[in-house]
């Protein structure tokens, strides 16, 4: 049985290449996924949050600056970097993911990051921005 990092880290690499339409098979059917100004739940969370995340980037990436694993509690910190949909760059974003993975599934997934402190999306829009790839 892969790790929790494993999953996480399995969830990274889908997110990058072709296979974002697998993800959701990396979630328990009960997932909840929060981020500022969302919360997905159920066996589409995953998909749901895709969906959220589509309007508002043409791509965007992480560069991990730490991973700390405890049980099977995951946390990934680094920064965002990519591009807007109004053709914007933007790096150095402070992001913090929280993982919660049990028997194999991501059972929940908490998103914080500074996308609207540093500029990225407007303040009175911080509460609709989340923090994923």
């Amino acid at each position: 049985m892969d790790s929790p990092r494993d999953i996480v880290e399995e969830f990274f690499d889908r997110m990058e290449d072709d296979r974002r339409d697998t993800v959701g098979d990396l979630f328990a059917e009960d997932a909840v996924i929060s981020l500022p100004g969302a919360t997905f739940e159920g066996p589409t969370a995953a998909y749901d949050f895709l969906a959220h995340l589509e309007p508002r980037y043409e791509w965007a990436a992480k560069e991990f600056d730490r991973w700390i694993e405890a049980g099977d509690t995951v946390v990934s910190t680094g920064s965002l970097y990519g591009v807007d949909n109004d053709s914007a760059e933007f790096s150095d974003v402070r992001y913090v993911d929280i993982y919660v993975v049990r028997r194999g599934l991501i059972e929940r997934l908490d998103i914080w990051n500074d996308l609207a402190v540093d500029g990225v999306v407007p303040v009175e829009d911080a509460a609709a921005v989340p923090a994923e790839e």
